[in-house]
C-alpha cells in the first residue's frame, strides 16, 4: 500500500518535446492474427523474421502509416515485430523459435518451413471477453511476459528513445533475483493517484520513490548466487561511463545512487508499457544529452489518461453503436471493439478508425451473410448491438435486402483441388468435399509441398478469367482435355435456352406501391422496385402472392388490376 499518497510537482513542458504512442495495440494484434488466420506466412529461413512481402502488406493494415516507411527504409518494422512477439505471448500464433542446426559447421540455428500456425479456439475465446477483461489480459501479459530480450534495464522500448545498460554481467548478481512485474505493478498502482490530463515531472516521482520506497525494485538485502556477487552489492550490475567502452561502477554509497538507477528504470518504464499501452503520454528533453550514457534526466514529465484510470478501476468499457440514416454505423469506444466490429464487418465496410470508427451498411455483404447463415436476422442483430430502434429508411431498405436475397455460398483465397479420394492426410486442408474426388482446399502452396514430400506427382493449373484450360493428355478430370476437343463443323451441341417471365405491375401512387411492397417482403417474395415509374417487378410464379396482398389491402383499397395491351 502507498503511503504517503504521493505529491508529484506539476511540469511545464513549453519547451519539452511531446510523444504520444501513434499506434493502437489492440487494433494491430488483431489485424496480425486476421492476417495470418487467412495467409500461409512462412518465416525468414535464417533470420527466423518475418518476410519482406509480408512486411508490407501488414504494414498497410496498422494503425499508423508509419510502420510502411519502416518496411521501405529498412526493410522490417519495429512495431510490427513487436505485434508479432505478443501475438506469440499470448499463444495466439505459434511457430518454431529454437529452429534447428544444420550440420556440424552451424554455428547458428535454421528455421527450414517455419510457417505461422493460429491457434484459433484460443484466439476466438478471447475475443469474445468483454472488453475490459481483454483489457486486464493484455496488461497482465505485459507486465509478466515483457516482450523483448530482457527487461527495462537492458532492452529499448520499441517506442522508446533512451538505450540501455550494458548487459555484461547480468546473468549474476542482483539481476536473476529481480522481481520486474511486482515492481511494475507497483508503479502502475502509483500512477493511479495521478490526475488525468495533468503533466507531472518525472524527477518528483522518482524522489517520492528515493523517499518512501527505495527498495520498490532492488531489495534492500538481496539474495546472491555467488560470495563475489555480495561483495559487489545492491548496485553491482551498473556501469555507466561518457562511451561505452569506458565503464563506471555505481556504487550505493553514492549520494545520487537512486537516481541513476531505479531512476533510470523509472524513465525507461514510463517509455515503455504504459506509453505502449497508450495510458499516458511523456515528454523529452530537447536538449543534447552529453551526460554519462545511457541516458538519464532526459524523459522529464509525463501523464495519464481517463481510459487507463477507468481500466484500473475496471469500469465496463463496452462500445456504443449507432446506425444512421444515410447507413453508417459509428462505434464509438475507448478500446479497441474487436468483438463488434468483427460483428459489422461481415456486414459493412470500415469507412474510418479512430476512438469513433466509421462502417457503411453494404448490400452485398448482407445477401452473402444471409446466403451463409439461414437462421441470420440482420434487423435484430444490428438492433440488439445498438440496443436501439434501426431508422426507418435503414428497416425498410434491410428489408428489400432479405426479400430479395438467394442463397449462394462465397469462397476467397481457396482453390479446387482433384484428385484421388484415398490420398494421404488430404483431410487436413480441405475446407469442403465437392465429390470423393474434388474439394475445396486452403494453404495450396503447404498442400502442393506435401504431395511432393509424398512422392505424388501434383499438377498445377490455373484457369483464366474467360476460360477453363484445357488439362494435358492422360489426365483424369472432369474438366476439358487437349484431346477432347470437338470441331463445331462436326457436330451440334445441344443447347436449351431458359425463359423467365416477369410481370410488372404499375400502381397510380406511391403509399398503395409501398404497402404493396412491404406485403410482398413479408411473403419472402423477390420484387425490384422502381420508384421514378412507381412499379413492382417480379417473377411470375409468385403472382399467387400478389393476391394474396390485394386480398389483405381490399378493407383499405378496392383494387382490380388491368392487363396492359
Amino acid at each position: 500500500m502507498m503511503r504517503p499518497k504521493p505529491n508529484l510537482t506539476p511540469a511545464n513542458i513549453d519547451e519539452l518535446s511531446v510523444f504520444s504512442n501513434p499506434y493502437d495495440l489492440r487494433h494491430d494484434l488483431h489485424a496480425f492474427v486476421e492476417y495470418v488466420r487467412e495467409r500461409d506466412v512462412k518465416r525468414l529461413h535464417r533470420s527466423n523474421e518475418l518476410n519482406r512481402s509480408d512486411s508490407k502488406r501488414l504494414a498497410k493494415l496498422m494503425s499508423n502509416s508509419y510502420a510502411i516507411e519502416e518496411v521501405k527504409t529498412r526493410g522490417y518494422s519495429r512495431w510490427i515485430n513487436y505485434v508479432d512477439k505478443v501475438a506469440l505471448a499470448f499463444k495466439f500464433t505459434d511457430y518454431d523459435t529454437k529452429g534447428t542446426y544444420m550440420g556440424y559447421t552451424s554455428s547458428e540455428p535454421s528455421f527450414p518451413d517455419n510457417y505461422i500456425e493460429i491457434n484459433t479456439k484460443r484466439y476466438e475465446e478471447f475475443i469474445d471477453l468483454p472488453l475490459i477483461e481483454q483489457e486486464k489480459k493484455l496488461l497482465d501479459l505485459l507486465v509478466n511476459n515483457y516482450p523483448g530480450r530482457n527487461n527495462e534495464f537492458y532492452d529499448t522500448s520499441v517506442l522508446g528513445r533512451l538505450s540501455g545498460f550494458s548487459t555484461w554481467g547480468s546473468a549474476t548478481g542482483v539481476m536473476p533475483g529481480l522481481d520486474f512485474a511486482r515492481a511494475r505493478r507497483f508503479l502502475i498502482e502509483i500512477l493511479q493517484s495521478c490526475t488525468p490530463g495533468v503533466w507531472y515531472t518525472t524527477a518528483s516521482l522518482i524522489r517520492y520513490l528515493k523517499e518512501h520506497h527505495p527498495f520498490f525494485l532492488i531489495p534492500e538485502k538481496p539474495k546472491y548466487r555467488y560470495e563475489q556477487d555480495a561483495e559487489k552489492g545492491r548496485y553491482g550490475n551498473f556501469h555507466e561511463g561518457e562511451r561505452w567502452d569506458t565503464e563506471i561502477q555505481i556504487s550505493e554509497s553514492d549520494a545520487d545512487a537512486f537516481e541513476r538507477v531505479e531512476g533510470r528504470y523509472v524513465e525507461r518504464f514510463l517509455e515503455g508499457l504504459p506509453l505502449i499501452l497508450g495510458y499516458i503520454e511523456v515528454a523529452y528533453s530537447m536538449t543534447e544529452y552529453k551526460g554519462y550514457l545511457p541516458e538519464m534526466n532526459q524523459l522529464q514529465a509525463f501523464r495519464v489518461n481517463d481510459t487507463f484510470l477507468h481500466v484500473m478501476s475496471g469500469e465496463p468499457i463496452e462500445p456504443r453503436v449507432t446506425v444512421q440514416p444515410n447507413f453508417e454505423v459509428h462505434v464509438e469506444s475507448e478500446l479497441y471493439p474487436v468483438r463488434t466490429l468483427a460483428q459489422l464487418t461481415k456486414l459493412a465496410d470500415v469507412v474510418a478508425t479512430d476512438r469513433t470508427s466509421i462502417l457503411k451498411l453494404r448490400k452485398k455483404k448482407v445477401l452473402t451473410q444471409l446466403s451463409e447463415r439461414e437462421d441470420l436476422d440482420v434487423i435484430k442483430l444490428l438492433e440488439d448491438i445498438s440496443g436501439q430502434k434501426l431508422p426507418q429508411n435503414v428497416r425498410i431498405e434491410l428489408e428489400e435486402w432479405i426479400g430479395a436475397s438467394e442463397a449462394f455460398t462465397l469462397y476467397e483465397n481457396v482453390v479446387l483441388f482433384e484428385g484421388d479420394k484415398d490420398l494421404p492426410d488430404i483431410d487436413r486442408f480441405t475446407i469442403e468435399c465437392i465429390s470423393p474426388t474434388m474439394r475445396i482446399v486452403h494453404s495450396p502452396d503447404r498442400l502442393f509441398t506435401h504431395l511432393e514430400q509424398k512422392e505424388l506427382v501434383p499438377l498445377r493449373i490455373k484457369h483464366r478469367p474467360s476460360a477453363l484450360m484445357p488439362l494435358p493428355n492422360g489426365a483424369r478430370t472432369v474438366f476439358p482435355k487437349r484431346d477432347l476437343s470437338v470441331s463445331k463443323s462436326k457436330a451440334k451441341k445441344p443447347v436449351t435456352i431458359k425463359r423467365e417471365v416477369k410481370i410488372t405491375f404499375h400502381f397510380p401512387a406511391k403509399e398503395l406501391m409501398e404497402e404493396f411492397r412491404k406485403g410482398l417482403i413479408a411473403a419472402r417474395c423477390p420484387v425490384a422496385a422502381d420508384w421514378s415509374r412507381l412499379t413492382l417487378s417480379l417473377a411470375r410464379q409468385y403472382e399467387s402472392e400478389v393476391k394474396k396482398v390485394s386480398k389483405a389491402l381490399k378493407q383499405d383499397y378496392t383494387i382490380q388490376i388491368e392487363d396492359i395491351i
